[in-house]
């Protein structure tokens, strides 16, 4: 499912809900939620959705790794990397 295809998805089960949106709207709405939490993790917070998702980030520590194409040595610098966790009801699918 495409970015376009789910805020359709989003509009029709909201008019379900009796809930009149705009694709526009919807589409806004989504993005305001990728923005927060791509925020919130840059910040090192967790974003925990119960029974859908857990997003945190992990630090990863500084490594020596190898260029595959030249065969040399390649210093990586510690970083920080984002995951997510689903819940056991996604899990089953």
């Amino acid at each position: 499912m495409l970015t376009k295809d789910l805020i359709v998805a989003i509009q029709e089960e909201l008019k379900k809900e009796g809930v009149e949106a705009s694709q526009a709207t919807v589409k806004a709405h989504l993005k305001a939620y990728e923005t927060v939490v791509v925020t919130t993790l840059k910040k090192g917070e967790d974003v925990k959705q119960k029974g859908f998702v857990d997003f945190t980030t992990k630090e990863v520590p500084a490594r020596t790794a190898r260029n595959p194409q030249t065969g040399g040595t390649v210093e990586v610098p510690a970083h920080r990397k984002a995951t997510a966790s689903l819940s056991k009801t996604l899990r089953k699918l």
